[in-house]
């Protein structure tokens, strides 16, 4: 009893059962807190996965023409892994179609820009079958862009989602190794990867999940600097050095440059992992074939020999946009029309390859894969 009466004494002068229930009233209160933490948690996470599958990302800003006011990036809402990042002074397009996509043979062309009360609710789909984005305020006229030729360049986003899609691509045979004079071996066709420029645009690539291509085949602003317009005369019989430099000027902000061989070739295997649509040879559509890229591309581009509804105007120098079927995915001439100069080198000098083919060749010879 004396040593219970002692106990009881310590006990109940703020003893052991004092503490007892101070544990119990503070496990009680953490267990209400965990919940609200718990509940919290889990109400945001719901919240960010609803952003998502709604496309949220980004909350667009623009400024009086429609245009971003700063970086955007937009998650698509059917695939959170694909994604458009419109940049600062760009707006998402609506083209003549009431679309963000053209089919062979519908007129592609701008119509307006989209609202950004829109721009959340981009799909995948959307985003597969080539975004066109612009650059310049678009005035209008009855819902239709003003003027013959329009003040704004136009471009197309590549989604890159799985980085492993951006490599080099050996669709023709010309991705061989070549023995040099001096007795060294090098890849047939090569670039230099070891450049500010390229480390740039890789990291760019990986960060932002896509780059941008111009929509059109580059014609002149100025004597220095390049243009992605509808309607105007291709730049030919341009330097290699000039058209570094003229690449560079168009968006210099932006890390613009002359395209990479690697671009070239994922831009194609895109068109393939997207399904893009091009024309048969006997008419009607088609989902684009490694055949149409890589043997022969006179179906959906200007060639001596192209077939269907791309042999309209076909056989001569075209000015950008011209054919409605030399398109797909929203990107006009990839396949014929003029060579495309590219950053591939094919020796060690200071000659790189071209890409594409042109309006003087088969479309079979130089399909659109062809160096």
């Amino acid at each position: 009893m004396i040593l219970a009466g002692v106990s009881l004494s310590f006990v109940f002068n703020g003893g052991i059962l004092d503490k007892s229930q101070q544990a119990v009233n503070e496990y009680e209160n953490a267990v209400n807190n965990e919940s609200e933490i718990l509940e919290y948690i889990n109400s945001t996470l719901e919240q960010k996965i609803n952003e998502i599958n709604s496309g949220a990302g980004d909350t667009p800003t623009v400024d009086s023409n429609g245009l971003a006011k700063e970086d955007t990036t937009i998650v698509s809402r059917d695939d959170p892994n694909v994604q458009i990042v419109i940049p600062e002074g760009f707006a998402p397009a609506i083209l003549e179609t009431g679309r963000t996509d053209s089919m062979p043979g519908e007129n592609g062309a701008v119509k307006s820009i989209m609202p950004k009360e829109q721009w959340n609710s981009i799909t995948a789909e959307q985003i597969n079958k080539g975004i066109v984005v612009v650059d310049y305020a678009i005035t209008y006229d009855g819902g239709q862009a003003t003027g013959s030729v329009p003040d704004f360049n136009e471009y197309v986003w590549i989604p890159m989602p799985d980085s492993s899609k951006f490599a080099r691509v050996a669709w023709t045979v010309n991705s061989s190794k070549q023995n040099l004079a001096d007795g060294s071996v090098i890849n047939k066709y090569w670039e230099e990867t070891d450049s500010v420029e390229y480390t740039n645009m890789v990291n760019s690539i990986n960060l932002n999940k896509g780059f941008y291509i111009s929509r059109y085949e580059a014609s002149r602003k100025d004597s220095t600097t390049a243009q992605s317009k509808r309607g105007q005369e291709p730049w030919v019989d341009v330097l290699q050095t000039e058209a570094i430099t003229a690449s560079s000027n168009m968006k210099s902000e932006m890390n613009s440059h002359l395209i990479y061989g690697v671009e070239w070739d994922s831009i194609l295997q895109w068109l393939l992992d997207s399904n893009a649509t091009i024309e048969n040879e006997t008419g009607g559509t088609k989902t684009i074939m490694i055949s149409d890229i890589q043997r022969n591309s006179r179906s959906w581009g200007n060639y001596n020999n192209s077939v269907g509804g791309a042999t309209e105007n076909s056989g001569d120098l075209q000015p950008s946009g011209t054919n409605e079927f030399w398109k797909v995915n929203n990107i006009y001439d990839m396949a014929g029309n003029v060579y495309e100069r590219t950053q591939e080198k094919y020796s060690t000098g200071a000659f790189r390859a071209d890409r594409g083919g042109n309006y003087l060749c088969a479309g079979g010879r130089r399909s659109s894969s062809c160096s």
